[in-house]
């Protein structure tokens, strides 16, 4: 295929439409890697699209070396998903009791899981890769399940928070994975979800796609999946975002609006002219990028050779800069998770 051909497949599972057309023909590395848009709704992903044991043999072994280079994370990733973690857990503690229930699907090395443990909630995760989960438990002794997302095994409204960081995009069907996390959620729990938002991106087009990334999302089409899988976003977020914090539906939500085909159409412009190498270039983003990763670069390191372990590190920036405390609040829930072992 060719970028800008226009073919029919299965239909989309956001509005049924076929018709599709190739964005791209390469991924990262310029390794060959076909994704298409729908034209009907804008969404985006790969073609074909794989199974998931495909993908559940390709995260088990292959991803983290693929994506981060080595079988555990180095020091300055662990920093920066601790840093990531503390932001998502005071963005989340209003909605929370102590005691709460609550699952990190795509867990990663657990950071997110160990500063809400410290906050006084019953977090636990679950990790496809087998060294990443391990290092979890070895390095920050949370409760942690190797395993993908068909794995997880909560009893059905158990749980106060789902939260899936950067791993929806990942998921071989997300339709079913969230209408699973909508059993598995109380009445009143809240679902955490934050993907890469495509219509923001400000990348070469033969940078932007990658094999991990099965979807592609812009802030309406995550809403739009959300919606048919009977979610909407809680009031006060801004949906303008792929960072969301979604509740159930309730009589009355309306759906919502802004996927289609003119999503779809200003897409394709995107990456026929701003995703270009020369538009790139241009933009002078490659240069103010590789300055502030340098700047970055220098920060972690000085951060990272103060702490004797990751241990030490995440310790020390809990106790700099604490979460606030979930609501103290008694509520009656189902055990929760009681598949996940330390």
């Amino acid at each position: 295929m060719q970028t800008g051909q226009r073919f029919s497949a299965e239909a989309c599972g956001l509005c049924d439409s076929m018709d599709r057309e190739v964005l791209a023909t390469r991924g990262r590395g310029h390794q060959p890697l076909t994704t298409a848009v729908c034209r009907g709704c804008g969404l985006v992903s790969h073609h074909p699209l794989p199974s998931a044991a495909e993908m559940a043999a390709f995260y088990a072994k292959e991803y983290r070396v693929a994506y981060k280079g080595g079988f555990e994370p180095k020091r300055k990733h662990s920093l920066r998903a601790l840093r990531g973690a503390m932001s998502r857990a005071r963005r989340l503690m209003p909605f929370l009791h102590r005691g709460g229930h609550i699952l990190d699907i795509g867990a990663s090395s657990g950071e997110f899981v160990y500063v809400m443990t410290r906050s006084g909630l019953d977090a636990r995760g679950i990790e496809p890769n087998e060294a990443y989960a391990d290092f979890a438990r070895q390095s920050y002794g949370v409760a942690m399940q190797t395993g993908g997302f068909e794995q997880a095994a909560p009893e059905q409204a158990s749980l106060d928070l789902v939260t899936m960081n950067h791993v929806l995009e990942h998921v071989a069907d997300p339709w079913q994975a969230l209408r699973r996390i909508h059993a598995w959620l109380a009445e009143d729990g809240v679902l955490f979800l934050e993907v890469p938002n495509l219509s923001a991106t400000h990348k070469q087009v033969s940078n932007i796609f990658h094999r991990a990334h099965i979807w592609n999302f812009t802030p309406e089409t995550l809403l739009l999946l959300a919606w048919q899988c009977g979610f909407v976003p809680m009031e006060g977020e801004d949906t303008r975002r792929t960072s969301v914090i979604f509740r159930k539906c309730r009589d009355g939500d309306a759906a919502p609006i802004g996927a289609g085909p003119a999503l779809a159409e200003s897409l394709v412009r995107q990456m026929e002219t701003e995703a270009q190498p020369i538009a790139y270039l241009v933009s002078g983003k490659p240069f103010t990028r590789r300055w502030a990763r340098l700047r970055r670069n220098i920060g972690e390191w000085l951060i990272c050779r103060r702490h004797a372990s990751v241990r030490d590190m995440a310790d020390a920036l809990v106790h700099s800069s604490p979460a606030p405390r979930p609501r103290l609040v008694d509520q009656d829930r189902p055990t929760a998770i009681a598949s996940l072992t330390v």
